[in-house]
């Protein structure tokens, strides 16, 4: 892929050439560990120069992020890659069926013609949308009635989105006919939430790693002991802040290529999420290797005003509570104050007890520079089905050249 892309695009070529490669030096397996990285700022300035000509523009498919960190970013797909024969491997993990009906919770919507075409080409397998952009209450009962009708197999969604329906059919006392599984991407899929959900519908739920950038990274088998890396098709680094692989049990960043864009190729693409490898074997038996549930972002940063950045590790904050709490997130006023905000999932004095506990961690981790607040509320609003584990409103971030990764 290395090589493809020296020799098709403008850009690697370029980009490869300063750092000091040949294309006789792509050959050479020893030499990936020093191939430069490609961040987002780096696709968003290169644009179209990452094209490949060696691909039609037919076979080019534009994805475009959400947005989550920020800034939206637009790559494209490869029409020509396996994407159907990638998930339904992992659909064939949970038992599902490629005749079985899918309900979806996404932020899409389809209409007049398009949904027609769509029902066509999946007859005579059914798909039930809920837009997670509109989880009004009309829309969500609309989507309970058909679900009641076609009784699908399986529910895929973005985690908040799945979550939110959940807490309506758990609110409202609506029983619906359980799903065989239910799958979740998009979010971190915090501990109290796969409790919440698996209760309410009476199903596993798997969590799974997908991208608009690469699809299909890595998923749950029905094991549920981490998740399977497609490591045919793609190969993920997690490596440190020294630009080393991390060992198991090692928080790093995650650094993406995918093996199968030959249109617009990916090589060391810094996702911007952060995990952990997981060793020894699967006791499914399966040889695909495997990483833990993300760990959070690298946009996940807690300030404080002596200029320090603290950035990692606050995905798992509440993973020995699971039924304590259900959802959490730290929000970072202009001050510098923190507020770890918590949906109690019971006891409220138990999940407030467990709360502090968190606190004390996080209060550690900026050294007791500025003050940690709770705050017990009913809801965490998403936005379109995702939501953003630390959200920050600090402006005036002093300079300093440390950065601490917990």
């Amino acid at each position: 892929m290395a090589r493809h892309a020296f020799t098709t695009t403008d850009y690697y070529r370029e980009r490869f050439s300063a750092a000091g490669f040949s294309e006789k030096d792509l050959s050479e397996p020893e030499n990936w560990a020093h191939l430069p990285r490609l961040t987002k700022d780096d696709i968003r300035i290169a644009g179209q120069a990452m094209f490949s000509d060696a691909v039609t523009d037919r076979r080019r498919l534009l994805s475009r992020t959400g947005g989550s960190t920020g800034i939206p970013l637009s790559v494209y797909n490869d029409d020509n890659a396996p994407t159907a024969a990638m998930w339904w491997r992992v659909y064939r993990w949970w038992g599902i069926h490629p005749g079985d009906h899918v309900a979806f919770i996404y932020r899409q919507a389809r209409s007049g013609i398009t949904a027609v075409q769509y029902a066509a080409r999946w007859w005579p397998t059914r798909h039930l949308l809920l837009d997670a952009r509109n989880t009004s209450t009309a829309a969500i009962e609309e989507f309970s009635a058909r679900w009641q009708r076609l009784r699908p197999s399986l529910l895929v969604g973005y985690v908040e989105g799945v979550h939110e329906f959940a807490r309506y059919l758990h609110e409202t006392g609506t029983t619906l006919p359980s799903p065989q599984a239910i799958s979740v991407t998009a979010s971190g899929l915090q501990p109290g939430q796969r409790r919440f959900i698996e209760a309410t519908f009476n199903a596993p739920v798997y969590d799974t790693y997908r991208s608009a950038e690469v699809p299909w990274i890595a998923a749950e088998c029905g094991k549920r002991t981490g998740l399977h890396v497609q490591a045919d098709t793609r190969r993920l680094e997690i490596l440190t802040s020294a630009n080393t692989p991390a060992g198991p049990g090692q928080t790093g960043d995650v650094v993406l290529t995918d093996l199968m864009n030959y249109a617009f190729p990916l090589i060391r693409y810094e996702i911007g999420d952060r995990a952990q490898t997981i060793g020894g074997d699967c006791t499914c038996g399966s040889s695909l290797p495997r990483i833990s549930a993300l760990q959070g972002r690298r946009a996940d940063v807690v300030h404080t005003p002596s200029g320090r950045r603290i950035s990692g590790g606050y995905g798992g904050l509440f993973n020995r509570w699971p039924e304590l709490v259900r959802q959490f997130q730290i929000h970072q006023s202009e001050d510098y104050v923190i507020t770890l905000r918590f949906v109690p999932a019971g006891d409220e004095r138990r999940a407030v007890r467990a709360a502090e506990e968190v606190a004390r961690t996080i209060t550690d981790f900026v050294d007791g520079e500025v003050p940690v607040r709770l705050a017990v509320v009913d809801r965490i609003d998403h936005d379109g089905g995702k939501v953003r584990l630390v959200t920050s409103d600090v402006t005036r971030i002093p300079y300093t050249s440390e950065r601490r990764d917990r």
